[in-house]
């Protein structure tokens, strides 16, 4: 094996793939963002950004309820979100913004709450509410209905009828009792010295607690439809999340871990009631979750989950040997709300695709098949990555998310090129990461050209080629893999 690092020379990634900078995961003022639809496209323009794909809250909605009655003695608060406000005029008003300009191609999709769920007690003051902030994007869903069906806490629209509705529906049979106990009357013989009588006996208080009992309880249970999760079930782990994953996968969607190292913790107080609201850091669930296209590699917080040999490099290995389904790849989340909020401005960190041209199908495409680089930058100055490429004489150069064929014996190429914006000249650290291990580690001012020679590779052997570079100020570049194969003797 070997590495040349050289001045910087005009390589070009081969084809007609062009770079869009763009913005995932913003919110608008359909959810809980400051901007409109057309002050965040106009924000885009200022700072160079084409696309933004839109993460509007799906259902801000919370709920505590005294058992037994837990959905009448409840108390509930709820924001904007886009159940509150309907999918179809957000699905509109992204076309039409759309329609009105094409600087900055905006894609639809939503920050989903799969699961809450409380512990403890509200009048002992040990009332706590975990994973509130365990959420997931879900991208690339255009039809209305994807949004109402989502299998998540407190959505009512996916609800269904089951088994379980007969046991909601079971208070009824408290009408019976109730009613006789309403019409019977018990009479006996009563004896006073010389004198008898008659006395008659009604159960008119307890055939109206009975029917009061059943029409409170079915009350209660009213729509008689069994929710997808229950915020009262601490033991459903990861199948609300893993549902979302699925069901987002079976419409064509794209669902996103977000920020899986963030953490969330704070009081709130209700009428002189406090409850905790908690969530702690979740990498270890994307290890326990398939299926879903990618997760928050940068973002404007403490990430070790894509540290080599890290969690990340474990999914790679495991989509390598078969053992999951898809590989997970890395973007920039931006969790834009307002600017200044916890310090973040519009645009600091970004994804960039490597599109054929510039369009939501096009950028879905890429996000789906891993065409594209994670980043994180200021205002005045950022990293561009030119190239990562694996090259091999007589194959087409495999870009980011490509898997590239080859025979046993044959000796790729991995090249990249980076460079600061304004062709500024800045100390950079790059890391070229190999199935988990770091194979080059080396320092240089922009702009740098990486190249690193593969030994000859033997016959069946899996490998992922990915790139990391590190900055000044917190400026960074995560690339997705590049996955190489080698066939069984000369057969690729």
């Amino acid at each position: 094996m070997g590495l040349v690092m050289l001045a910087a020379t005009p390589l070009h990634a081969a084809g007609p793939l062009r770079p869009i900078p763009a913005v995932v995961h913003a919110h608008t003022t359909w959810s809980s963002g400051d901007f409109t639809l057309d002050g965040l496209v106009a924000r885009a323009r200022v700072v160079g950004v084409d696309a933004i794909f839109l993460t509007e809250n799906h259902l801000q909605r919370f709920e505590y309820g005294l058992p037994p009655l837990r959905n009448l003695l409840r108390y509930r608060v709820e924001y904007p979100s886009l159940m509150s406000q309907g999918p179809e005029p957000f699905l509109d008003a992204v076309r039409a913004a759309n329609a009105r300009q094409q600087d900055v191609v905006l894609i639809p999709g939503a920050e989903v709450i799969p699961h809450y769920y409380w512990t403890g007690n509200l009048f002992q003051g040990t009332l706590t509410m975990y994973n509130g902030q365990k959420n997931i994007l879900v991208l690339g869903l255009n039809r209305p209905e994807d949004y109402r069906d989502l299998p998540v806490v407190g959505n009512a629209n996916a609800a269904h009828w089951g088994l379980g509705s007969l046991w909601l529906l079971s208070p009824v049979t408290l009408a019976v009792p109730g009613v006789w106990l309403l019409r019977v009357r018990r009479r006996r013989l009563v004896r006073l010295q010389h004198v008898k009588f008659t006395v008659e006996r009604r159960f008119t208080g307890c055939g109206v607690l009975c029917l009061t009992i059943g029409a409170a309880l079915l009350a209660n249970n009213f729509p008689f439809r069994t929710p997808p999760v229950s915020p009262y079930d601490s033991e459903a782990g990861l199948r609300p999340h893993q549902a979302v994953i699925d069901f987002v996968a079976a419409r064509g969607g794209l669902a996103v871990w977000s920020m899986p190292e963030a953490r969330d913790h704070q009081l709130v107080t209700v009428a002189r009631m406090q409850a905790t609201i908690h969530t702690d850091p979740y990498p270890s669930d994307l290890l326990r979750t398939d299926r879903f296209t990618a997760f928050g590699g940068v973002y404007e917080d403490t990430t070790t989950f894509t540290q080599p040999g890290g969690g990340w490099d474990r999914l790679l290995a495991d989509y390598l040997s078969g053992r999951r389904a898809v590989p997970a790849w890395a973007i920039g989340e931006a969790a834009y709300h307002r600017e200044g909020q916890a310090g973040k401005r519009f645009g600091d960190v970004q994804t960039v695709f490597l599109v054929d041209r510039k369009d939501p199908a096009a950028l879905l495409e890429a996000l789906r098949k891993g065409r594209f680089y994670a980043l994180q930058r200021t205002p005045e100055i950022g990293l561009a990555l030119d190239q990562f490429q694996v090259i091999l004489p007589d194959h087409p150069a495999a870009e980011a998310g490509d898997r590239l064929a080859l025979r046993a014996g044959d000796r790729p190429e991995v090249r990249a090129v980076i460079r600061a914006t304004g062709e500024r000249r800045i100390g950079i650290q790059t890391l070229l990461v190999r199935n988990g291990s770091v194979v080059h580690s080396g320092r240089g001012e922009t702009p740098v050209t990486l190249q690193w020679s593969e030994s000859d590779l033997p016959a069946e052997t899996s490998l992922f080629y990915r790139l990391e570079v590190r900055g000044p100020g917190g400026h960074q570049i995560l690339s997705n893999p590049i996955f190489v194969r080698t066939g069984r003797g000369g057969s690729p």
